[in-house]
């Protein structure tokens, strides 16, 4: 019983392509402790090298740009009765049944409580240089390829993908709610905070601009849009609750106009009485926060950015990451996309500290940016299109 997952990166370069193949190949992870080998194969291209020969076939076929790469998993359910190399075969199998013409890096992972292996796909074909692409259908087709594969091997299949959208949260939207850095929590609380401000849409339109927000709020649409200043989009049937609704929120409005003494247990009004004494500033639009001017972390990245700009061993290279990533709580990918952005800066000496930790943030508001992030099955193994 499998589950196939695929990995989305906001931002794509050689730089992640390298952290993400570095961290799928992790000895630790991909050992096979009673055989001492590791669990990864080369589809099309050695895994040693696999990095250089992505590149390479790009290179040769001029497709250096846009999509390097995709990454799918194929996760097993926890506690059936599968070994580590049946897990490998099967994966090897999927790879080979749809992507025969393209180069794959092939890793299982046995460090889990689900067994499950990693495919990192090269978006250039070595055979004919086409470009990979994946249409909205990509997973369901790569699903039932692995239910097809899986009963071949004589294991029972999932149940069908309903490929719906559910009103509660993502595996990846609750982790981000721990770390305190959900997007969409936070697009929630500006719209809390702008509703105990506005007595008309105008107001909370206005108000929610002054956050950095953009609402798209019209009579002939049946939900409000917001654009949130990261560039995600939302509507408002995928926050969380009732309230949020366009319906909702216009019942509302109406009601504040029509009453000037509003009890304090009606919906939004007893909300904004909790968040009036929340500003403690002069302005209270706005939270003054003072400049850190150390350059600790900022010194200690950049060490490490020459260090590796120099050329160094895999093994080293792999120790530098690993440190890095342990320091900023980034992924392997989100540490390589870090220093490529400090690498592409052309005012390295007034980099701060601030500024760094600040970008660290940004791109902590990606989960596959972040140190602890890894796909598992959802429970009851279904699965929603990503």
């Amino acid at each position: 019983m499998a589950t196939v997952n695929y990995i989305p990166y906001k931002k794509q370069s050689a730089f992640t392509m390298r952290g993400v193949m570095m961290y799928v190949c992790l000895k630790e992870k991909t050992l096979l402790k009673d055989e001492g080998y590791h669990l990864i194969t080369g589809q099309n291209c050695c895994a040693e090298t696999a990095f250089s020969e992505f590149t390479a076939t790009k290179a040769r076929y001029k497709k250096n740009d846009q999509v390097q790469f995709y990454h799918y998993t194929q996760s097993f359910k926890v506690g059936l009765d599968i070994s580590p190399q049946r897990a490998h075969q099967i994966a090897v199998e999927f790879a080979h049944k749809n992507y025969p013409d393209y180069e794959v890096l092939i890793a299982t992972h046995t460090d889990a409580p689900h067994i499950h292996s990693h495919f990192i796909i090269n978006s250039v074909s070595f055979e004919h240089g086409k470009k990979l692409h994946q249409p909205p259908n990509t997973l369901r087709i790569l699903r039932q390829s692995s239910d097809e594969i899986c009963m071949a091997h004589g294991f029972e299949i999932l149940p069908t993908y309903t490929f719906g959208r559910s009103k509660t949260p993502s595996r990846a939207q609750r982790k981000a709610q721990e770390r305190g850095n959900s997007w969409k929590d936070q697009l929630q609380q500006a719209v809390e905070f702008a509703m105990t401000r506005s007595s008309n849409k105008e107001d909370f339109i206005f108000n929610m601009e002054r956050q950095g927000y953009f609402v798209k709020w019209t009579d002939t649409r049946k939900t409000i849009t917001y654009t949130c200043p990261n560039g995600k989009t939302c509507r408002d049937d995928r926050l969380f609750g009732a309230k949020f609704s366009k319906v909702n929120m216009e019942l509302e409005f109406d009601y504040r106009q029509q009453k000037k003494e509003i009890d304090k247990a009606s919906g939004w009004e007893y909300e904004r009485t909790q968040f009036k004494n929340q500003c403690h500033t002069q302005d209270e639009n706005q939270i003054y926060k003072p400049r850190n001017t150390s350059k600790k972390l900022t010194n200690e990245l950049l060490r490490n950015l020459r260090f590796l700009e120099k050329g160094v061993s895999e093994d080293d290279e792999l120790e530098t990451i690993t440190h890095l990533a342990t320091l900023t709580a980034l992924s392997f990918a989100g540490v390589y996309i870090l220093l490529e952005a400090m690498s592409n800066s052309h005012s390295q000496d007034e980099l701060d500290d601030q500024d760094v930790t600040d970008y660290i943030e940004k791109l902590k508001q990606e989960p596959e940016n972040c140190i602890n992030y890894e796909e598992e099955p959802e429970q009851g193994f279904t699965m929603t299109m990503m």
